[in-house]
């Protein structure tokens, strides 16, 4: 496809997955260093979607509360600011996913669940590495295949073509660029560049499977979230259905200082992790 209506595709996806004013002031507000529950609550309030998605959130089994929590604020303040940017972002993404049976191998409940697992996995990781932030890995790493979201969403046929022609043998993004012309990070990184969401985020979505072609100063975060979109592919929580993610240069884990015992111990919690990703993305796909 030239390089002209590639740009004029991007472009309109872009026009019709504009993300909401509401979720836009709460991301730059849980980032401003003078913000407080009450600015939260009133942006909260203006999106009455996000306010019932947070409310199950606080009260489902991932938090483990012994007790419901009933107050928007109180819940506001029990999730922290970062988490409610990450809730924020992701409860528009979860909304993306209109229901649908899917096609061939890829079901499009199984695209979300391994949006929000590559997250928890990629917040363990920066907790092992402490390279990155922990809450700002889980955002990267729920956002890493936000091209492939809106190529199923916006560009259907031609998805279906990209399902019917991946296989283990050759990558994703090859079959993506023979069918469509581009790949689903080229979008993603262009639409998110247009959502302002942040350049770490950009970065891990534009670049989590080429890790080295990356030189930029959050080189971290893309192979974290590189990592953990492995780790997750291995254990057959994968985007499309097929496992076609190799694992990521030795430099990767060289530089993020993950040693063999590192491996092991996150490989050692992945079952854990992701059983929690699955109540999770149930949770917040409602």
């Amino acid at each position: 496809m030239p390089a002209t209506l590639i740009e004029q595709l991007f472009s309109r996806i872009s026009e019709v997955s504009s993300f909401p004013e509401a979720a836009q002031q709460i991301i730059e507000l849980a980032e401003a260093p003078d913000t407080g529950a009450d600015d939260l609550l009133e942006a909260v309030r203006q999106d009455p979607a996000l306010a019932m998605r947070l409310m199950r959130t606080v009260n489902s089994s991932c938090f483990g509360l012994q007790n419901e929590i009933s107050d928007l604020k109180q819940a506001i303040t029990l999730l922290g600011f970062d988490e409610l940017r990450n809730l924020a972002l992701t409860s528009y993404v979860a909304r993306l996913f209109r229901e649908s049976p899917g096609h061939g191998v890829y079901v499009r409940r199984g695209l979300w669940r391994h949006l929000v697992a590559t997250a928890m996995v990629a917040r363990v990781t920066a907790e092992t590495c402490g390279k990155v932030k922990p809450q700002e890995a889980y955002l990267a790493g729920a956002v890493h295949d936000l091209g492939l979201i809106l190529i199923d969403q916006y560009i259907h046929r031609a998805f279906c073509r990209v399902v019917d022609g991946q296989s283990e043998a050759e990558p994703l993004c090859d079959v993506e660029t023979r069918v469509l012309g581009f790949d689903h990070t080229a979008l993603g990184r262009y639409v998110a560049q247009k959502w302002n969401l942040p350049q770490s985020a950009i970065a891990a979505i534009a670049h989590h499977h080429t890790p080295l072609l990356y030189d930029g100063p959050h080189r971290h975060m893309v192979y974290i979230v590189s990592v953990a979109n492995f780790l997750c592919h291995c254990k057959g929580v994968t985007s499309l259905g097929v496992s076609q993610t190799h694992a990521p240069p030795v430099q990767v884990f060289t530089e993020l200082g993950l040693g063999r015992e590192d491996i092991s111990e996150i490989c050692a919690r992945l079952d854990d992790i992701l059983g929690a990703a699955a109540d999770m993305a149930t949770v917040q796909a409602r």
